[in-house]
């Protein structure tokens, strides 16, 4: 049984990766305030890469990366780790709601919408971000 101070320390690990800078740095800071341990990318790879040697509890994803699409990036990372929850960070609607679906994605919030509104449609949030 892990003692007070280690379950105080303890910071759940997402990666967040999408093609614009500023967005990346706002939510990558949001995230941390959160309690989150963040790792930031702009490309699919780079994200995939993460998340294989990171295990994060979530992948965030715009659906617009450096060198695929985060539909891509999203397929691939649910083929390699079918158990990953997968966020994509696009415009809302009918067609990309049912793309997100056949994707593997376990939801497409819209860019507007709050990092909060993100870690909570995906898990719960971390224990140790309270105070």
């Amino acid at each position: 049984m892990p003692d007070m101070y280690e379950a105080a320390r303890y910071r759940p690990c997402v990666v967040l990766a999408h093609a614009d800078e500023a967005y990346r740095a706002d939510a990558g800071r949001r995230l941390r305030r959160l309690g989150w341990d963040v790792y930031l990318a702009c490309a699919g790879a780079e994200a995939r890469r993460l998340a294989r040697m990171l295990q994060p509890e979530v992948v965030v994803l715009g659906i617009d990366l450096d060198d695929e699409t985060g539909w891509l990036t999203c397929a691939k990372l649910t083929q390699e780790r079918p158990a990953g929850k997968v966020v994509l960070v696009g415009e809302d609607g009918p067609r990309n709601q049912q793309q997100a679906r056949f994707v593997g994605a376990c939801d497409l919030v819209p860019r507007d919408d709050s990092l909060a509104a993100i870690v909570a449609h995906t898990c719960s949030p971390p224990a140790a971000a309270a105070g």
